[in-house]
């Protein structure tokens, strides 16, 4: 039996503008959410054991402001390929945006997709072939 995770939309560390509007808002909690979900999707994903995640669009939002956002990301890959953990990414729109992320290496675990033509992954051990196209 294959296990996965599908994800998509996760936009990491996403400013969402407009939170000053309301002074009552707790802004710096909400900010911290993407994180915090994030690592649970990591969480969940070492605990059952998955054989891949594939993170289907906007995993970010847009270009960063600095690379603690990379650094983030990548420090959970890591923890994923230590738990032999492939990751998939097909990026969306908001990915498309960024600049640091084009110049950003990928751990080994993790494959990204291209943005020229589609593209099809088979991962011969699992028996699964997985297809996707950047945007």
């Amino acid at each position: 039996m294959v296990k996965f995770i599908h994800t998509a939309d996760i936009h990491l560390d996403s400013p969402l503008k407009g939170l000053e509007a309301r002074e009552d808002a707790p802004i710096d909690e909400i900010r911290g959410a993407t994180r915090r979900a994030f690592d649970n999707l990591v969480d969940l994903a070492i605990e059952e054991e998955v054989d891949f995640i594939l993170i289907a669009g906007d995993l970010y939002d847009g270009d960063w402001k600095d690379y603690n956002t990379g650094l983030f990301f990548v420090s959970r890959m890591g923890r994923l390929a230590k738990a032999g953990i492939r990751v998939l990414i097909v990026s969306g729109n908001h990915d498309a945006a960024s600049q640091i992320t084009k110049a950003m290496p990928l751990p080994d675990n993790v494959t990204l997709f291209s943005s020229k033509k589609p593209q099809s992954l088979k991962i011969d051990d699992l028996k699964v072939v997985v297809h996707g196209q950047n945007y």
